[in-house]
């Protein structure tokens, strides 16, 4: 279980020194993405599709392969740079098939991205698709999943139960991964927390409150209900939901849904932004389901929290990533203040 280090240690613990942010006079720049779908499909064997594979296989040769284009993250990469983030979340589904073929291409992506320490990963469906060896799959992307040394589970080995929820510190800010993923039937996309994940995810949000961070829940799965069907949702949502309404937290992001979302949470503490990233190499004829990244700028003056949300959707004309519409809202005291959205959509 992730614990908070004592006084004594706070120090050292909460500076920015080995922990990968460069936040700018107490700014700090965040870019999500998500569902990136890496493939291994072209060199996939027989055997690999003796299970739910061969489903997904099926679909991505009939109808994703023609929507999901790898060849568009040289230029997601390109012009991530031009914002230069200083921490970057993906939010599941970095790969399709769950192969380990798979796995060890998209840790290569990661490692584009910027070190462990600089990109914070949840996992996703799909990137459990069925039921395979951790030492071939996941623990490929151990280091980008982890929590911060100080936080980490001492006894951690392998598996979902003994590393979720993590925590990262970055300045003032607590990226809390929570893991919805898990093998499912065929033709089912849905996720479960679990109710001991969920009784730990409680106590990192209420020691996390304590210390005055500003809290960003990281998730694959949408956290509401009716932003996808039954056979999509996280079967525990409303036990994730009471959770929040107790403990709060100040924003959640999320992927799955393969267009872009922008919805509330209604708490006890007010409203909480919940945010889900469309895929992030989607070339989609329908504007909404799109790809885009998401550049969260955060900062905090006098215990106001002002945060920027600009999205970027990609252009097929130009090829390149545009800026599109973009959010402002500040939070005083745990609650939203002001909360103003402007558009700028050029195609």
């Amino acid at each position: 279980m992730v614990s908070i280090p004592t006084d004594n240690q706070k120090r050292l613990t909460y500076s920015n020194k080995g922990h990968g942010s460069s936040a700018r006079g107490g700014k700090i720049v965040l870019a999500h993405l998500s569902d990136p779908h890496i493939t291994g499909v072209g060199s996939v064997r027989k055997k690999d599709l003796l299970n739910k594979r061969l489903i997904g296989c099926l679909w991505w040769k009939l109808l994703r392969n023609t929507r999901f284009r790898e060849d568009m993250l040289p230029i997601l990469r390109k012009s991530l740079k031009a914002h230069e983030p200083d921490h970057i979340i993906v939010t599941g589904d970095l790969v399709h098939l769950g192969l380990p073929a798979e796995f060890k291409k998209a840790r290569a992506w990661l490692e584009t991205l910027g070190l462990p320490e600089q990109v914070t990963i949840v996992p996703g469906n799909h990137d459990a698709y069925v039921r395979s060896d951790w030492n071939q799959t996941f623990a490929c992307w151990m280091d980008y999943m982890v929590s911060d040394p100080p936080f980490r589970q001492r006894d951690f080995k392998c598996g979902f139960n003994g590393l979720y929820p993590t925590l990262r510190v970055r300045d003032r800010i607590a990226l809390i991964g929570v893991c919805s993923a898990g093998p499912n039937a065929p033709y089912l996309a849905t996720g479960t927390l679990g109710e001991l994940q969920l009784k730990k995810l409680a106590a990192v949000l209420e020691k996390t409150a304590a210390e005055g961070f500003f809290r960003i829940l990281l998730i694959h799965h949408p956290p509401l209900d009716g932003i996808v069907s039954r056979r999509r949702q996280l079967t525990d949502a409303h036990s994730l939901c009471r959770v929040v309404d107790q403990c709060g937290v100040e924003l959640i992001l999320h992927g799955h849904v393969h267009e872009d979302v922008d919805t509330m949470m209604n708490t006890r503490s007010g409203a909480i932004p919940v945010l889900g990233a469309s895929s992030v190499i989607s070339s989609s004829s329908v504007h909404k389901r799109r790809a885009r990244y998401y550049i969260h700028t955060i900062t905090n003056t006098e215990n106001v929290w002002n945060i920027h949300i600009a999205r970027h959707v990609y252009c097929p004309d130009t090829q390149r990533y545009i800026p599109e519409r973009q959010h402002c809202f500040q939070l005083e005291d745990r609650r939203i203040r002001c909360f103003r959205v402007s558009a700028n959509r050029t195609f």
